[in-house]
């Protein structure tokens, strides 16, 4: 397939999703997310065509949180299976960076899609992984301007972060998961101080709420956010490294408002 025939289905899966949610984006938004798909293809297109099962629904019914609430955990992936080898990808829109630096946050979850498709299947997920599709800064820099030096870098970009498969990952995570249930249920959510989204974490470089802040579906409506997303009050020393990562996340916060 070539990249006309990709930017084709593209176009015809932005506007079935525009006509069943009711919502679009900026064309800046649409764009970025173009470039996504398009670097994804470019990249692991032997992967793409590899896939035995595409975006399988996993349901994990009837949980109970430690106060006695019922919850329902849901999950999208997709599946390569090879001479009985099963393969777990979850694809994120986050940077393999920031992946690989907090391994931990992912693999709880992996492991609780691991255990569901076993439940679903009933055969074991032999590997996992994460394939985190946002383009590091400097790709995404080069592609933007037509750069020769991004099929270097693309060359060197591996958007595939292994995961480690542990069953005892899964009883840990789902009392994690009821925890947060019961939290949210009773309101005890705040929305973290502007100090919060300004910290680096340690073998990030990228603010608080660059790396994490950017992927919440509450961001648009949170005060610390709003303040930091629009550089009020912001770090110096801080302003260079999100000024490109935040540069489409603007547009799509001040879309988001002048509605």
């Amino acid at each position: 397939m070539d990249i006309k025939k990709l930017r084709e289905l593209f176009e015809d899966n932005y506007e079935e999703l525009k006509y069943e949610t009711g919502r679009s984006i900026t064309l800046n938004m649409k764009e970025f997310a173009w470039q996504q798909v398009k670097l994804y293809y470019e990249k692991l297109g032997k992967v793409a065509k590899d896939m035995t099962e595409a975006e399988v629904k996993l349901i994990l019914p009837e949980q109970v949180t430690p106060k006695g609430k019922k919850y329902t955990i849901e999950g999208i992936v997709d599946i390569v299976e090879k001479e009985d080898n099963i393969t777990l990808y979850d694809i994120k829109i986050h940077n393999a960076e920031e992946v690989r630096n907090d391994k931990d946050l992912y693999r709880g979850q992996l492991n609780v899609y691991a255990h569901m498709w076993k439940n679903l299947k009933g055969t074991e997920i032999n590997n996992m992984a994460v394939i985190a599709t946002a383009p590091p800064p400097k790709l995404r820099q080069a592609t933007s301007i037509g750069d020769e030096i991004a099929v270097d870098i693309i060359d060197d970009w591996n958007p595939i972060v292994e995961l480690e498969i542990d069953n005892n990952e899964f009883e840990k995570q789902i009392k994690c998961f009821g925890e947060t249930v019961d939290k949210i249920e009773e309101g005890e959510f705040k929305a973290p101080p502007l100090s919060k989204l300004k910290e680096v974490k340690k073998g990030q470089k990228a603010p608080f709420g660059t790396a994490v802040c950017r992927h919440c579906d509450a961001r648009h409506s949170c005060n610390s956010y709003s303040q930091y997303i629009n550089k009020v009050k912001l770090d110096e020393e801080i302003l260079e490294v999100v000024e490109s990562e935040d540069m489409v996340e603007q547009d799509e916060w001040k879309d988001a408002f002048m509605k």
